[in-house]
């Protein structure tokens, strides 16, 4: 059979002549850069990690990153690959290198005289050995009888295993998808039912290990259980595991199959199961054309079968049957490390926040970075839940640093995926949009390699609302879209709450009502969306978000009652943000139905505490000033409106730098105080100001609440020739917002356009829904 020629550009690789030509003419390079060469285009459907890279080549792990480089350089010289321009070898950041030429395979017509003569040199070494290292005593003829007859049935057995096993040329690509592992099919005793899940877990572990892009098991489940078999032939690659216990001896057998029809199975047998399972999955490699790796036997490893126990019950969705085995576990492992993260992950999956952040904290003083610094990595990450909980970001900054520090230096790209991608939601909680972006573009290289598709949906998903907070609409409502997409096709029921939720957001601020409330019709109610599994707080937040689509969409009525059951619900302690937030939304809502008393009464609520102002993010708390400025001035309670401005421009001026939002909330103010004192042509300056902010920022929503503000503060001042000039501004949105629609009616009615303006009018109360609409025009602020 023909070996593999490579042909790429005006370059033709030969591997078996170690040839590389370009139009004919050979290219000479050092040895070491064509095996480079080699290794990278073999694995051109990945990236290489510079260790594997090291060690595939030199075949030892001594060799430094910068003899690496060097290699490289010279590498891409002799192939005209600029360093700028990488278009052959392209450099993976923090990970190693990866081949992008499109690659032409060819079949070299012959085989090597080296291939032809592999078995006689053998031989040849053999009797060398035995020519020039004689063994003192004469070997006699029935041992070499018996000899000879092992070597006949070994070279048997091995020719035989070739044939079953038949290893793939070159790996199997996963260009188009991933793989997944089903639950087992079990034939043991019932006490064994945990093999299930666990070998499941085990065997998806085993691939990715092997650089095999393979599904987590909880994803599989959730995808299971949502829509059957039916989205599995979307899969690149399907095992099937089936294990059962013959006279005390375990046979795991796997099944695969791809998407394009070819099929593969692999068995083996062993005293203990987990031994047998890694033995089979060690030969599906082989068939797929990857290395079977290093794997360990691990018999008798009971920590590892026990843990593997506790994740299956966890997949299973019983989170009490793995407290259980928790609190149960020998005496041996009860107090290791290991078992004790298993628990804290647990507490923080069920929102229990001070046994999360307890837990992790002890796991904190326990677990070295020296001795064992991935386990130490993934507790700091972890510790992040319970600091963003509590809006200590300054702790976690602390943690994530030292995990990202930890984990780079190590081999669990997940782990280091994980880490990136939380610290990219601080960065963004800060307002640090460009560093997120960079750690979101670390951590997708991280989760490609781990062949991890959801985590890069989950970048996907933080893509988008950085986008939402630079107003790229355009950019960020189909990246929230593609990340909740990709969420239910995999059944990831446990992030469809994230996704959905900021989805809906960006609908909101785009002005998409309609589509923000079919977005919250995707989880709510709760218990008919099968949302059963999210905590208090996230129920809280979600519940939130629904009210506010509610709101937009003309149902105020309904909005406030749900803001005002989640306060009887929130905890005051644990939630004092959420529900300072829920104050400021029912004091927004009291105004558009012109209930100034209940606005006043909701917004002191907000304003009384610190929840608001310890927040990083002063854009909530610089609506909560301006919400309460709108309430004082509509009171006509001027003394304490003065006051209430004067403190807030205080609070402003000590912000560490300035927030878009903040500005344009704290102008509104001071036109409304402005206004209040008789100086109507410096309230509309600032109104003006207000306006130009807004469309620098350019969000929709935010245009459009400024707009109506100044363009009815216009017209009360009498300037209509610039009031209709906003109202023009704001035309785009007239079929979609009340706002903008009232706004139209009252510039068409000043101009005497009556019949156009009762139109709009009538539009403008139909998109307000249950809101009453003023009964003539006043300035607005």
């Amino acid at each position: 059979m023909g070996t593999p020629v490579y042909c790429f550009g005006d370059f033709r690789l030969d591997p078996t002549t170690r040839e590389l030509s370009r139009n004919g003419e050979a290219v000479v390079i050092a040895a070491s850069s064509f095996d480079c060469l080699v290794y990278l285009v073999e694995h051109r459907e990945r990236a290489v990690g510079k260790d594997e890279l090291i060690a595939a080549v030199w075949g030892r792990s001594d060799v430094s990153d910068n003899l690496l480089a060097q290699t490289i350089v010279r590498l891409r010289r002799a192939l005209d690959d600029a360093s700028s321009e990488q278009r052959c070898i392209k450099t993976m950041a923090r990970v190693g290198y990866r081949w992008m030429l499109e690659t032409t395979v060819l079949s070299s017509p012959f085989v090597t005289q080296a291939e032809a003569m592999q078995g006689d040199s053998v031989v040849d070494d053999d009797r060398d050995k035995a020519k020039f290292h004689p063994h003192p005593r004469r070997v006699r003829l029935s041992l070499l009888v018996s000899l000879l007859i092992t070597i006949i049935v070994a070279a048997c057995y091995w020719g035989w295993q070739a044939v079953q096993i038949k290893p793939a040329s070159t790996p199997m690509h996963f260009n188009d998808g991933t793989a997944i592992v089903l639950p087992a099919e079990v034939r043991a005793p019932d006490d064994w039912n945990w093999l299930h899940l666990g070998l499941m877990d085990l065997l998806s572990t085993q691939l990715r290990e092997a650089k095999v892009p393979t599904e987590s098991s909880q994803d599989v489940l959730n995808l299971l259980n949502q829509s059957g078999s039916a989205q599995l032939a979307s899969f690149a690659l399907v095992v099937t595991p089936h294990v059962s216990l013959s006279d005390n001896r375990w046979h795991v057998h796997l099944d695969a199959k791809a998407k394009d029809g070819r099929s593969w199975q692999a068995e083996s047998s062993s005293s203990d199961v987990l031994a047998a399972a890694h033995a089979a999955s060690d030969l599906m490699l082989v068939q797929l054309g990857y290395a079977n790796g290093s794997s360990k036997s691990i018999a008798g490893d009971s920590l590892q079968q026990y843990m593997l126990r506790i994740e299956a019950t966890q997949l299973a969705g019983q989170p009490d049957i793995a407290h259980k085995l928790i609190d149960n576990a020998p005496p041996g492992m009860r107090h290791t490390p290991e078992l004790a993260f298993v628990q804290a992950e647990l507490y923080c999956a069920e929102g229990k926040l001070e046994l999360c952040e307890q837990s992790l904290n002890d796991l904190r003083t326990r677990v070295s970075a020296t001795e064992n610094p991935v386990l130490r990595g993934k507790v700091l990450t972890s510790l992040w839940f319970p600091y963003r909980r509590k809006n200590q970001y300054a702790e976690g900054e602390a943690v994530l640093d030292e995990a990202v520090h930890l984990l780079q230096g190590q081999k669990d790209t997940e782990a280091l995926a994980t880490a990136y991608l939380d610290r990219s939601h601080l960065e963004f909680y800060q307002s640090k949009l460009d560093e997120a972006t960079l750690d979101l573009g670390r951590a997708r290289v991280d989760f490609v390699l781990a062949g991890d598709s959801v985590g890069q949906a989950k970048v996907d998903r933080a893509m988008g609302e950085i986008a939402l907070r630079r107003g790229q609409f355009g950019t960020a409502v189909p990246l929230l879209q593609h990340a909740y997409e990709q969420y239910q096709r995999m059944g990831m029921r446990q992030l469809l709450s994230s996704a959905l939720d900021a989805l809906a957001g960006a609908q909101k601020l785009s002005l998409l009502y309609p589509d923000e409330l079919a977005t919250t019709d995707k989880f709510w109610p709760f218990e008919q969306k099968h949302m059963d599994f999210l905590d208090n707080y996230s129920r809280h937040e979600l519940a939130n978000t629904r009210a506010l689509a509610l709101a937009d969409n003309g149902r105020t009525s309904d909005a406030m009652a749900l803001l005002e059951s989640i306060l009887a619900q929130a905890s005051a302690e644990e939630e004092a943000t959420l529900r300072a937030l829920l104050y400021v939304n029912l004091a927004k809502l009291a105004l558009d139905r012109e209930d100034v008393a209940g606005a006043l009464q909701w917004i002191g609520k907000a304003m009384d505490g610190t929840a608001l102002a310890q927040d990083d993010d002063p854009s909530d708390y610089g609506e909560a000033w301006y919400v309460n400025v709108i309430a004082l001035q509509r009171a006509g309670k001027t003394d304490e409106l003065k006051r209430t401005v004067t403190a807030m421009q205080a609070w402003a001026a000590r912000l560490p730098k300035q927030n878009d939002l903040v500005t344009i909330w704290l102008l509104r103010a001071k036109a409304a105080q402005a206004w209040s004192d008789g100086q109507r042509d410096q309230a509309l300056q600032q109104l003006k100001s207000a306006m130009a902010a807004a469309d620098a920022l350019g969000t929709p929503e935010t245009i459009v609440d400024v707009g109506r503000a100044y363009a009815l503060t216009l017209l009360a001042a009498g300037h209509v020739d610039q009031a209709v000039a906003v109202s023009g501004r704001l035309s785009d949105w007239t079929s979609v917002d009340w706002r903008a629609a009232w706004v139209e009616s009252c510039v068409l009615q000043a101009l005497g356009q009556n019949a156009a303006a009762d139109k709009a009018r009538g539009r403008a109360q139909q998109l307000a829904g249950d809101r009453r609409l003023p009964g003539g025009v006043v300035a607005m602020f």
